[in-house]
């Protein structure tokens, strides 16, 4: 049986948080930030987690899988941007990029994206819930070149990004018959988004 190949994870933590006023990354969430909690998340199945986009090093560093953060390559190109930077950083293969305010993926879920990623020959693997595409992908590092080209395009959407690439697609019913639900990828805009993710979290572990 051959040796599964590593994977880099990556947070995606440069937004500028203009609907909820303040820096999402630092939000409280359980024992210490929200961009602690997302990095700890991603470290259960990548060999190594950096945070992408943040112009601080607001993380301490608990292991050596948590690097550090790497600032944009290009500025002002927000999720893209970050995702760009990730894969020209990378050292692997394969790539897992998450944005920094869905708190609600799970070690199982990562494990399962991370089986699809590593199954697909195509380059880019997303899921998709309706029409939406949560900001969780499996990129591989080839995928590059391409995300350059889209750039040099003018274009600065990550939806019409994974619709123009040829993209393993995960489905809402591979996602339920794997024992998933959509609700893990509720993500954090505003205050309100804030306080209903603290009463579930605080609900699901009293």
């Amino acid at each position: 049986m051959s040796t599964p190949s590593p994977a880099t994870g990556y947070v995606l933590a440069g937004g500028q948080s203009r609907r909820l006023g303040r820096d999402k990354s630092l939000l409280p969430w359980q024992k210490g930030t929200l961009l602690e909690h997302m990095t700890r998340l991603l470290a259960t199945v990548c060999h190594q987690v950096f945070i992408a986009g943040h112009q601080t090093p607001i993380l301490k560093k608990k292991d050596d899988q948590i690097s550090a953060w790497l600032p944009d390559r290009i500025p002002g190109l927000g999720p893209l941007g970050g995702i760009s930077t990730s894969l020209h950083a990378s050292s692997t293969d394969q790539n897992i990029v998450v944005a920094v305010d869905l708190p609600f993926l799970t070690s199982d879920f990562l494990k399962y994206f991370k089986e699809r990623l590593q199954r697909t020959d195509r380059l880019l693997t997303a899921c998709k819930i309706e029409s939406a595409y949560p900001l969780c992908l499996g990129v591989q590092t080839a995928f590059a070149a391409r995300i350059d080209e889209y750039i040099a395009e003018g274009r600065r959407s990550v939806r019409g990004l994974v619709e123009t690439a040829d993209v393993e697609i995960i489905t809402l019913e591979d996602l339920r018959r794997a024992g998933f639900s959509a609700d893990i990828f509720a993500n954090i805009n505003t205050e309100s988004d804030y306080r209903a993710a603290l009463r579930t979290i605080n609900r699901d572990n009293p």
